[in-house]
């Protein structure tokens, strides 16, 4: 099989995602690679990768003649000023990942990056697939170091994801994951933290009654809720607050308090620097992500882009994509408007791919017509019908039932019942 990107550009996301040299079995549905060789040529790095897959039976000559006219073909397909030296060193590889990491690590991304996402979406489903409390607790403390705040951007899009797409198990789900981090990780007691620091706030606060309870914080010495309030409310902090804070000042240098003055002037600098800060830091991160975005934009293989580096794909990213969509919508730029949405699609489909197996199973079967509709999809899907699937029903169907969605908790339950009775037979 030949991929040739430089005359197919498509050809490298349905690569990139295992889409190509797969065969899917007319019976039972069952996809899986096929053993052939394959010969990948990206004229604009230069790029020409063979793989031979052991176990072809044949021998190395007749596996390097096969190879040999593979590449022949690229080269006779090409112009003559096109022909270069690469095209006579091809790099082989024994195993298609790594054929797959050198396409990747070409775009910039290292296998190191690409082996932290890795790691993180195989944590994030582990987790997940882990019923009891206990043993969950000691799978988060051991891989304390990975629960970091990337981790938490990826159960956070998994949560905003599952909330679009209605589905309530997995939402339960996921936030019972959330608060359980919060307080077994370092990264989530901060996290934790934070969000304490924002409750106290409330929902509508005032300019006024920010400004207080910052005051109140800083006499307290609570430095880390004074800066997580600072943060979180940039907004209203501007130059009425600062005139209230002067009065303040003022007040205490008429009666006297010098040790009050002294503090609420180190708060005063402390504002002053923090906001500069957020400022300077958000300008920096939303460029950043205007750039990422406008590189989809205008590339040819937009999938590819976004899968050569997932991590890009956070709460900022998906808000500056929603503000382009909205204005490119707005404004009539059709064309603008059809490759955001392209963009767009493709990020829901990446988030839907880092969900466990099991929960994209269960929301399918709770969407389901029960019990024609169910059995279908159970019968399809009979290779993740076992005790983990029960289990995790069971706990969703209990949370379900907590959370005030009691129809909800009976459909599963009744489903639960028909993927048992599966097992059983």
């Amino acid at each position: 099989m030949v991929i040739d990107v430089g005359q197919h550009p498509d050809l490298k996301s349905l690569f990139l995602s295992g889409q190509i040299n797969v065969a899917v079995c007319p019976n039972c549905g069952h996809a899986g690679m096929l053993n052939a060789p394959v010969v990948y040529h990206d004229p604009s790095k230069e790029l020409l990768f063979t793989f031979s897959p052991a176990g072809l039976g044949s021998s190395d000559l007749e596996q390097q003649r096969v190879i040999g006219d593979l590449t022949n073909r690229i080269m006779m397909s090409l112009p003559t000023e096109q022909r270069k030296g690469y095209l006579l060193q091809p790099r082989s590889f024994l195993q298609l990942e790594g054929m797959l990491d050198a396409i990747l690590e070409a775009d910039g991304v290292t296998p190191e990056m690409l082996q932290a996402q890795r790691a993180k979406s195989e944590l994030l489903e582990r987790l997940l697939r882990t019923v009891s409390p206990d043993a969950r607790q000691t799978i988060a403390q051991e891989n304390n170091a990975q629960i970091d705040y990337e981790f938490f951007q990826l159960l956070s899009l998994n949560i905003e994801l599952a909330q679009r797409d209605g589905q309530d198990a997995a939402v339960q789900e996921l936030l019972g994951l959330r608060k359980q981090l919060l307080e077994w990780s370092t990264v989530g007691q901060e996290i934790a933290d934070r969000d304490e620091a924002i409750r106290s706030l409330g929902e509508s606060v005032t300019r006024e009654d920010l400004l207080a309870r910052i005051v109140e914080a800083a006499l307290a010495g609570e430095q880390a809720k004074v800066e997580t309030m600072i943060t979180v409310a940039r907004q209203g902090i501007d130059y009425v607050f600062y005139q209230q804070l002067t009065g303040m000042i003022e007040a205490a240098a008429a009666a006297g308090d010098g040790d009050r003055v002294e503090k609420l002037k180190e708060l005063r600098e402390t504002i002053l620097n923090l906001t500069a800060q957020i400022d300077a830091e958000f300008e920096r991160a939303n460029q950043q992500v205007e750039q990422q975005i406008q590189d989809l934009v205008n590339s040819d293989d937009p999938e590819a882009t976004l899968r050569s580096n997932p991590s890009q794909i956070n709460e900022l990213f998906m808000g500056v994509l929603t503000e382009k969509l909205q204005a490119a919508n707005q404004s009539g730029q059709a064309e603008q408007l059809a490759k955001l949405e392209l963009i767009h699609g493709l990020v829901i489909e990446m988030l839907q791919e880092s969900q466990p197996p099991e929960f994209r199973l269960i929301s399918q079967l709770l969407a389901a017509e029960y019990p024609e509709g169910t059995r279908a999809i159970l019968e399809e899907n009979q290779e993740l019908v076992g005790p983990p699937l029960l289990e995790l029903m069971e706990l969703l169907g209990t949370d379900l039932a907590e959370g005030d969605r009691a129809d909800m908790a009976q459909h599963l339950d009744q489903i639960r019942e028909q993927a048992a009775a599966m097992t059983q037979a």
